[in-house]
């Protein structure tokens, strides 16, 4: 015989409430709540917003972004091309210590392809960068 879950007292199967407490008695446990079913258009929604949030993110970094001066590459200095690697090159020869137009030894750095003091920069290889003023961003 079954048992009133309130007070304890027998109950009869076919009853539907308990005599000596007068509580209803329902048929077994209340049905656990439906679970939700896994939607995959929900997912999608959520994956699709999560993408389109990064592009525009990247998008406005882009479009805001860095401020690097392009000459300098954000240096803020920059570098004679005739003499960046420490040594000034001839202009004549461009440091092949031939002439090319006799096809000779070169007469202005005698052969050596190195002159004393570089004609472009006048020994000074790095200087400021003209195009942002040595700051690196523009």
């Amino acid at each position: 015989m079954a048992q009133c879950p309130e007070c304890g007292a027998p109950i009869d199967p076919n009853a539907t409430s308990c005599e000596a407490c007068r509580l209803g008695i329902e048929e077994g446990p209340p049905p656990p709540p439906p679970s939700r079913a896994s939607d995959p258009k929900q997912y999608a929604i959520i994956i699709g917003s999560l993408v389109t949030i990064v592009i525009v993110v990247l998008i406005l970094a882009s479009v805001m972004g860095s401020s690097v001066c392009k000459e300098c590459k954000g240096s803020g200095v920059v570098v004679c091309l005739n003499c960046k690697d420490g040594r000034s090159k001839c202009l004549l020869c461009k440091g092949s210590g031939a002439d090319p137009q006799t096809f000779s030894t070169c007469m202005k750095c005698n052969g050596t392809g190195v002159s004393s003091t570089c004609e472009r920069c006048k020994g000074r290889p790095k200087k400021s960068c003209p195009s942002c003023g040595g700051s690196g961003s523009r």
